[in-house]
């Protein structure tokens, strides 16, 4: 998110009387009353934010992440507790396998004998598995609070020039449309 200056923050609450402690305590989110672009996004979201604010100063740019599906969101939560749960009998070096009925596999010998490399094994291969679960590959684009551009429906990321179109062409529509029907 691009940040103000503090020459702009004193400009912005220049008016008001407000001593110079108070003024750097004032987020720009409370002075700002104009369009608001949001990004559920991927890699790109800095070098867009930081174009799309250099082009657009009134725009308020925000990011954040796009949540993953329920679904993929509980099992990273079970792949994150048994990774814990696997590493921590490794350690203590309990077999849960006797516990359990069950013939004891070779792997749990092995990870018995290869104690360390067992449980960093274990915790890259678990972190390896949430990762792809909680990836959701999204770049989604609300101006208002109203989708403007979805990865998830297009199947790709616009390049900056399209997304300035976009910007356009919603910025000029919703111009027009504050002229032409003025609420009382």
């Amino acid at each position: 998110m691009a940040e103000y200056s503090q020459q702009e923050q004193q400009q912005a609450t220049g008016s008001l009387d407000i001593g110079p402690e108070s003024q750097r305590d004032l987020s720009k989110h409370k002075l700002y009353t104009g369009p608001l672009l949001k990004f559920q996004f991927c890699k790109v979201f800095q070098e867009y934010s930081r174009a799309i604010s250099q082009l657009y100063p009134d725009i308020r740019i925000e990011g954040e992440n796009y949540p993953p599906k329920p679904v993929n969101k509980y099992i990273a939560n079970f792949v994150s507790y048994f990774k814990l749960l696997a590493i921590a009998l490794i350690v203590s070096g309990q077999n849960p396998f006797a516990f359990l009925g069950i013939d004891t596999p070779r792997i749990w010998f092995w990870s018995q004998d290869n104690k360390v490399f067992s449980c960093l094994m274990t915790f890259f291969l678990s972190n390896m598995v949430e990762t792809h679960l909680l990836s959701t590959g999204a770049f989604e684009v609300a101006l208002n609070d109203v989708p403007i551009w979805s990865k998830l429906q297009s199947g790709h990321v616009p390049n900056i020039q399209e997304l300035f179109q976009i910007l356009d062409n919603h910025l000029k529509m919703n111009q027009v449309d504050k002229i032409s029907f003025p609420t009382p």
